[in-house]
């Protein structure tokens, strides 16, 4: 019996932190000893922009040209052979795979049946985390995702317009019946100086606030530009932020 965590990262406000979240959140379940798949869904970059990957046409790219030229849905045996090629291994870490997003227009192809499928191949490639990291905007394949992930994790900031698209997010996901249970928030970038209350938030919207992260930009920005993730700066103060986070999640399913 497969039992692949899924995580979809999502929020509706965009600049929220959900791609360093996601891969940040990936590289502590690595250290975990658990073998880990990030899926980069967002369209624009953000994945191998941080990790210094560069796009060669593989990727997610290559799974959509297969899906749309084939006549029916191939075996997943069958299609195994197109994943494992299509996934890049994260620098020294073995257990440590991602799937670069296509382009903005091909991405656009990937209805909610293919995404269904890729996640479900992804499930099959016996990965103990699969981590989902989505666009934006309230896409087929978004839905599909969050559908699908056994947690939604919806990073939000400090300030009313980030509150009030999540206000909206959350009544269109109960028409599609999302359950607010799987949907946890995480308000990233905080600070005292804001004058913005996280727990007014949680009490409004009714999604539980899992975690803060403060505002740690000054410490990392050198090392993410040169493409080092926050967990491997070497600062033990932010790797305990996502060390801590990604326990909480995991205790949500346990």
């Amino acid at each position: 019996m497969n039992t692949s965590l899924i995580i979809a990262i999502h929020s509706p406000q965009g600049g929220s932190g959900k791609s360093t979240l996601a891969l940040n959140l990936a590289l502590q379940y690595v250290k975990q000893g658990r073998k880990t798949l990030l899926i980069d869904m967002a369209g624009y970059g953000g994945v191998p922009a941080m990790c210094k990957i560069p796009i060669r046409g593989n990727g997610m790219s290559s799974l959509i040209t297969v899906l749309e030229q084939s006549s029916e849905l191939p075996h997943y045996e069958h299609f195994q052979g197109y994943f494992k090629d299509a996934i890049v291994q994260y620098k020294e870490f073995k257990d440590f795979h991602i799937l670069l997003s296509a382009s903005p227009l091909k991405m656009e192809k990937l209805s909610s049946q293919f995404t269904e499928y890729l996640i479900e191949a992804a499930r099959k490639a016996d990965y103990g985390v699969i981590i989902i990291d989505t666009s934006s905007e309230l896409s087929e394949r978004n839905i599909t995702c969050m559908e699908i992930a056994n947690l939604i994790i919806m990073p939000t900031l400090q300030d009313v317009a980030s509150g009030w698209k999540i206000i909206l997010l959350k009544e269109i996901l109960s028409s599609l019946h999302i359950s607010k249970e799987k949907i946890f928030l995480v308000a990233n970038r905080v600070t005292k100086y804001s004058g913005f209350n996280n727990k007014e938030l949680e009490e409004e919207i009714g999604f539980t606030l899992l975690y803060e992260i403060p505002d740690i930009a000054k410490k990392v920005q050198k090392h993410i530009n040169s493409g080092i993730p926050m967990d491997l700066a070497g600062i033990g103060k932010v790797s305990r932020i996502f060390q801590q986070l990604a326990q909480k999640i995991v205790a949500q399913v346990i």
